[in-house]
């Protein structure tokens, strides 16, 4: 129980901070705006309107893209706001455990990523109006959306450790994402060859959202995930003990 409570005030602490600043609001409006602008409006004349579909197809492609870029800004003062005010030395001497500090600051970028995509939800909603979506995709592309903006705050945190800066730490979360993100689209697959697919692509995140995006709920997915993010939070929580 005193665990919890030790996460408790560290996820409260950075959800006061992330709120009592106009940067976490900017965030989540600007990808609100971005994802609404371009599954309505689109680019080269691929909008909603030219479609003349209440398909959700095209949202689900561009968002992981979206998230990536997202999570990377959120996630970059995570540790390095510590390291920059000062605070990081006091972090680490206060009676929290290193999987507390972790774990809360974890669920509280979590909380952000559900917030942001929680912004979009006029999106399905005009296709209801106009249309008749299939909702076991609305669903299951949510679900998979969701899972990827975990795993992504679960890689930048373990990344974003060591960077100096929150530029750095940006930079260097973009890029880790996108490499696993992009490890798995088809294009490379059938670049490198079948032996390429079946051992890096694994490792791919874009390969395990896809069942979501079509609308199937395999568990090997979930698997995959739960495994991913638990994976980097352990390795954070190791190397903060080496800090």
């Amino acid at each position: 129980m005193e665990n919890l409570k030790r996460i408790f005030a560290i996820y409260k602490k950075e959800m006061i901070l992330s709120t009592n600043t106009a940067l976490g609001y900017i965030f989540i409006i600007l990808f609100m705006f971005v994802e609404n602008l371009l599954f309505f409006y689109g680019i080269g004349g691929n909008s909603f309107w030219d479609r003349k579909t209440s398909d959700l197809n095209h949202f689900f492609t561009i968002s992981p893209l979206i998230l990536l870029l997202f999570v990377s800004a959120i996630s970059m003062r995570t540790w390095s706001e510590e390291k920059d005010s000062g605070t990081w030395e006091i972090l680490l001497t206060l009676p929290f455990l290193e999987y507390e500090i972790v774990l809360g600051k974890y669920l509280a970028a979590c909380t952000n990523v559900l917030f942001a995509l929680f912004s979009t939800i006029m999106i399905p909603l005009t296709t209801i109006v106009f249309g008749y979506p299939d909702f076991g995709v609305i669903f299951s592309g949510y679900i998979g959306l969701l899972l990827v903006g975990l795993s992504f705050v679960s890689v930048t945190f373990f990344v974003s450790l060591f960077a100096n800066s929150q530029i750095g730490s940006f930079l260097l979360s973009f890029f880790s994402l996108s490499f696993l993100f992009f490890i798995g689209i088809q294009k490379l697959i059938d670049l490198m060859g079948r032996n390429y697919s079946e051992w890096i692509g694994i490792f791919s995140i874009s390969k395990h959202f896809e069942s979501f995006r079509m609308g199937i709920l395999d568990p090997r997915d979930f698997y995959f995930f739960i495994s991913f993010c638990g994976l980097f939070l352990a390795l954070t929580i190791l190397n903060l003990r080496t800090k």
